[in-house]
């Protein structure tokens, strides 16, 4: 059975289109004998409103698309988590979706979401044949830590070397003497050189690189080579990774900070719960979201860059 529309419903109900769209939203200017008519009458033939006509019109809508592209790790599920709360608290209603992996599921998708969907928040990297098409497409974009340039899109990056330089410049300025690093994560390079680039008059810092896989695993794998490098701070390119090499540390009794101070990145919730407590380099989730929330109230259109700055984080393990 096909849906009634606004105009056949006021038709039937012998009153004008402007009548009924009163009486179904409550407002003046309808007396209370016609306003129950109207509303009985809808009730009885199952009238829905046209929501996506009436956001065409208004050119606003409370439904916020959210594009992801991996879920496979826990910092991406804690960034998504985050931005759906903070979009329910502000009464958007998030439609969430797993970026398709071809071009023409992506367009097909964003056509069915026009007219009810004016914003799209993109979390984490796609590939340059998607990013094309949302030229294309009649929604603001909201790249979230992706650096691909393309119009129609506002971007959020995330500064990665804030944090990391700050907790480097920690450990150097508490006397520790020879940094190691473990991992294989290019984004953490640019901290540790800003790191080397702002030590402290008369203060030098010895580096060595471990190059690894970053899992928990990798963690506990390379705990041996680790303190056989003669390493007094060391800095792992994930939480993950640093959680891994605190089990090792617990097994074979090497004291944390004492013998090697420790820094993660991710700021995983498990990090508060190791024993030591885990110092770490944090994502600027909170203030990312909100600046989110801030873009869709106010309908920004023009696109424009923001940036992030990553925190450190100084618990036990320093």
């Amino acid at each position: 059975m096909a849906r009634i529309t606004l105009k056949e419903l006021a038709e039937l109900a012998h009153t004008s289109i402007r009548s009924v769209n009163r009486a179904l939203k409550g407002e003046s200017g309808v007396g209370e004998d016609r306003r129950a008519a109207i509303l009985k009458l809808a009730s009885e033939l199952g009238y829905v409103p046209n929501v996506a006509a009436r956001n065409l019109r208004l050119r606003r809508s409370n439904f916020v698309g959210v594009l992801s592209s991996n879920y496979g790790n826990n910092i991406h599920l804690r960034k998504l988590y985050g931005l759906v709360r903070k979009l329910e608290e502000h009464a958007y209603f998030p439609l969430l979706s797993v970026a398709p992996g071809d071009v023409e599921s992506v367009s097909r998708m964003f056509r069915e979401w026009s007219g009810f969907v004016n914003y799209v928040v993109v979390l984490g990297g796609l590939r340059p044949q998607v990013l094309e098409e949302f030229e294309k497409m009649p929604q603001h974009f909201i790249l979230v830590d992706n650096e691909m340039d393309t119009a129609n899109c506002s971007r959020l990056l995330i500064d990665r070397s804030t944090g990391i330089k700050d907790g480097i410049l920690h450990l150097a300025r508490n006397g520790r003497s020879r940094l190691a690093r473990c991992g294989n994560i290019p984004s953490r390079e640019a901290g540790l050189r800003k790191a080397f680039e702002e030590l402290p008059e008369g203060r030098k810092l010895d580096f060595v690189y471990f190059k690894s896989k970053a899992d928990f695993e990798d963690g506990w794998a390379i705990g041996p080579e680790l303190m056989a490098s003669g390493a007094d701070a060391v800095f792992f390119d994930t939480d993950r990774m640093a959680l891994g090499f605190l089990k090792y540390a617990w097994k074979n009794r090497i004291r944390i900070p004492e013998d090697i101070s420790v820094i993660g990145f991710d700021d995983d919730p498990m990090d508060t719960q190791a024993c030591p407590a885990l110092s770490t380099v944090a994502h600027p989730i909170d203030e990312i979201n909100d600046k989110i929330i801030e873009l869709i109230e106010q309908r920004a259109e023009n696109g424009g860059d923001f940036v992030f700055a990553t925190k450190f984080i100084n618990r036990e393990s320093t």
